[in-house]
C-alpha cells in the first residue's frame, strides 16, 4: 500500500504572499496498486479518422474480385457493422441491404459464408473506379441499416489519381471510430488513419476504483509548443468525455483520473514516446 503525499514550499517574504494567504488540505489518496511505469510510442497524429483507397481513378474491370470482401467499423458506443461488397452485375444486394444466409451477393448467396451474415451490402459494378467503391461504402455507412448517423462518413472528392479518402466521425463523441484495418479483406484499402485503433490507451474504463491518480510524462525534448506534443483525452460517455490534456516535450502531469472513462493519447508528431503510470485501487 502506498500513500501519496505532497509538499508545497513557499520561498519569499510575507509581503510576497500577502496577509490573505490560506492553505487547506484535501483528502489523502491511499492506493493499493500501481501498474508501474510504462512507455508507448504514439503514431496517431489526429482524432480525425480517414479511410483511404489506393488509386481513385483505378478501374475495377471485374467487380467479382471484390465480392464478399469486407471491412469492420465500430462507433464509440460499440456498435459494429461489417460492410460487405456485392456486385450489381450479378444481381447482388443493393447498398444498405442487411445480408441473410440466402442473400444473393453476385455470383451466388452466402449460405456457405456465414461470417458475412448480418453484414451491410456495399454494391459495386464492373467498370467502377476505386473512388466509386469508396463512395458506395460511404453510402452504406450513412444508411439506416449501417451506422445510421452514429458515424458520419463524408462524400469522396471527384475522381483523381492516387489515394483518396472519406472522413469518419462519431456523431456524439470526440473519439474517432474504430476501423479494423488489420483484419479487413478489401484489397483496395490503402489504410485507415487515426482511427481509435491507432490511439494508445493509458487507462481502461473501470480498471481502477475512484479515486486514482495518473502520471504522464512526455519523453521528447522541449519544443515549440506544436511539435512532439502529447494529447490525452477521455471518452466513455461520462461527464469528462472530451476533456483534453496537452503535454509538451519535457513536461509531465499528475492528476486525478476519471475511473469510469477510458483515457486515450495521441501526438502532434508521430513517434513521440509517452511515459505513464497509474496509482490506485483496482476495481
Amino acid at each position: 500500500m502506498a500513500t501519496l503525499t505532497t509538499a508545497l514550499t513557499l520561498t519569499g517574504t510575507a509581503a510576497d504572499f500577502g496577509a490573505a494567504l490560506s492553505l487547506s488540505q484535501s483528502n489523502a489518496f491511499t492506493f493499493t496498486h500501481t501498474n508501474g511505469i510504462a512507455k508507448k510510442k504514439l503514431t496517431s497524429t489526429s482524432k480525425t479518422c480517414q479511410i483511404f483507397i489506393n488509386d481513385g481513378d483505378g478501374d475495377v474491370a471485374d467487380a467479382t474480385t471484390r465480392e464478399g470482401k469486407y471491412i469492420d467499423i465500430t462507433d464509440n458506443h460499440g456498435l459494429n457493422r461489417r460492410y460487405v461488397f456485392t456486385t450489381a452485375d450479378g444481381s447482388g444486394a443493393a447498398t444498405g441491404t442487411i445480408l441473410a444466409s440466402g442473400t444473393d451477393i453476385g455470383s451466388g448467396d452466402i449460405t456457405t459464408r456465414l461470417h458475412l451474415v448480418g453484414g451491410i451490402a456495399v454494391q459495386i459494378t464492373d467498370g467502377d473506379e476505386e473512388r466509386d467503391i469508396l463512395e458506395q461504402l460511404k453510402g452504406a455507412i450513412n444508411h439506416a441499416n449501417g451506422h445510421a448517423g452514429s458515424i458520419v462518413a463524408t462524400a469522396v472528392a471527384a475522381e483523381a489519381n492516387g489515394p483518396q479518402s472519406t472522413t469518419l466521425t462519431n456523431r456524439d463523441s470526440s473519439t474517432p471510430p474504430f476501423v479494423d484495418n488489420k483484419n479487413a479483406t478489401w484489397q483496395d484499402l490503402h489504410s485507415s488513419t487515426n482511427s481509435l485503433a491507432d490511439h494508445v490507451v493509458l487507462i481502461e474504463k473501470g480498471e481502477y476504483a475512484s479515486p486514482s491518480m495518473c502520471y504522464i510524462r512526455n519523453t521528447a525534448a522541449f519544443g515549440d509548443g506544436t511539435a512532439n506534443c502529447i494529447y490525452a483525452y477521455y471518452d466513455g460517455g461520462g461527464s469528462d468525455t472530451g476533456s483534453h490534456y496537452k503535454i509538451q516535450g519535457g513536461q509531465f502531469a499528475i492528476f486525478p483520473s476519471e475511473s469510469q472513462e477510458t483515457l486515450y493519447a495521441y501526438t502532434s508528431t508521430s513517434g513521440t514516446v509517452v511515459e505513464f503510470m497509474i496509482l490506485g485501487t483496482e476495481a
